[in-house]
């Protein structure tokens, strides 16, 4: 990895976990000053919303990095903006309906899940342009005033309600200020000397068809950790989600770390491709680098979760307990995720973007039957075996899409 490649990732990998820092934050809180029930409420409700704003979200991360020629900033802002409002509308009907969670605490997780779509986009744009420690400094104050924000409201009131709204207002002033406005005057300027000639239309339908696939399996793939939470709530009670919720946050830190670091490898990984066209020997060198990667993890994931079972306790609270039941297959799910997200990166980067769809439908439906089959007998343990499964199935999926077009191309 090039000096310039170690410091972007550096700086994208604090900017992915400062921007996870609020809900971590307020999850804290409210384990440390409420009930399990109503940490369990709110995670239910981040839990419903989730997928609708994945879905909204339409990779447009990815493709402001892979879109081949780049398209205009206000036509990517165009597309993230109506995905998101229309994401909004039907989260709050989904939910509503779905659960006894209130509409207005379901409006408030909403806006701040639109919020997290624009900063992930322009983080985009920012990296695409060379300014990783733009997206760094930026996603660094913003966490530390909208933290601060909903700290003192949760302490203040004790009341979910107000804390998921100062979150979502603090969080949407943040991202417009500290990272929309930068991104927009950093592609005005790269744009100005670019000589676009596509029509708008023309340029608009082209994100939406690249994002299209990308949003439809990353939705699904955020089944693999939000699906879990929905039978854990109908089996066992809110209470248990909480437990859940605070526990996924080990996977969640270990899965933002590998997503930063494989997109990082993007602009090296494209180069090579560039050069050879070649699928096999794509999925030759991705496989080096997931060795590599994975080789590693399995020291810091075991020190990791050892830790993690003393620590959560006293951070949390003596509810929050992880057993060793539980760790085993939360250990395997972390370890397998280099493999899931490099192989996954290296179909993207051939453009493959229907392909990620594939990936997402396979992993995610192994994952959901082993919910259904495995919760309701064994508790968290089962749905941390289902979060393995879908991980496993994401990398050998992304393999075998390789290795077949690796084949087509021997044969030509």
């Amino acid at each position: 990895m090039s000096v310039s490649t170690a410091t972007s990732t550096v700086y994208l990998l604090g900017a992915q976990f400062l921007r996870n820092l609020g809900p971590l934050i307020i999850l804290l809180l409210l384990a440390r000053l409420t009930t399990p029930e109503t940490v369990g409420t709110y995670s239910l409700s981040l839990a419903l919303v989730t997928p609708f704003f994945v879905f909204a979200q339409l990779g447009m991360r990815t493709v402001t990095l892979t879109l081949q020629p780049e398209a205009r900033f206000r036509h990517y802002t165009l597309v993230q903006a109506t995905a998101a409002a229309g994401a909004l509308v039907a989260a709050l009907i989904f939910g509503s309906l779905a659960s006894a969670v209130a509409v207005l605490i379901l409006a408030c997780a909403g806006l701040s899940k639109v919020s997290d779509n624009f900063a992930d986009f322009v983080s985009g744009s920012l990296q695409r342009h060379d300014r990783a420690r733009t997206v760094f400094v930026g996603s660094l104050l913003s966490a530390a005033l909208v933290s601060i924000t909903t700290a003192v409201v949760i302490y203040a009131t004790r009341n979910l309600t107000a804390s998921l709204t100062a979150l979502a207002v603090s969080s949407l002033i943040c991202t417009y200020v500290l990272l929309f406005r930068p991104a927009r005057r950093v592609t005005a300027g790269a744009e100005d000397s670019v000589s676009y000639h596509a029509p708008e239309a023309g340029e608009i339908r082209r994100i939406v068809l690249a994002g299209l696939p990308l949003g439809v399996a990353m939705s699904l793939m955020s089944l693999i950790s939000t699906a879990p939470q929905y039978i854990v709530t109908s089996a066992f009670g809110e209470a248990e989600t909480a437990r859940l919720a605070v526990l996924l946050y080990i996977y969640a830190l270990a899965d933002i770390v590998t997503g930063v670091v494989s997109q990082a490898w993007i602009p090296q990984a494209q180069r090579l491709e560039l050069h050879t066209h070649r699928s096999a020997r794509l999925l030759a060198v991705t496989a080096r680098h997931a060795g590599s990667w994975t080789i590693a993890y399995v020291p810091i994931t075991a020190v990791g979760l050892i830790l993690a079972s003393v620590l959560i306790p006293l951070v949390f609270g003596p509810t929050y307990t992880l057993s060793l039941l539980e760790a085993v297959p939360l250990g395997f799910a972390v370890v397998l995720l280099p493999a899931a997200h490099f192989l996954a990166t290296a179909v993207a980067i051939r453009n493959d973007y229907a392909h990620t769809l594939t990936l997402a439908v396979g992993s995610t439906a192994l994952s959901l039957a082993a919910c259904i089959v495995l919760i309701p007998s064994m508790g968290l343990a089962g749905a941390f075996w289902a979060v393995m499964v879908a991980v496993a199935s994401r990398a050998a999926l992304a393999a075998v899409i390789l290795a077949l077009r690796g084949r087509k191309e021997t044969r030509r």
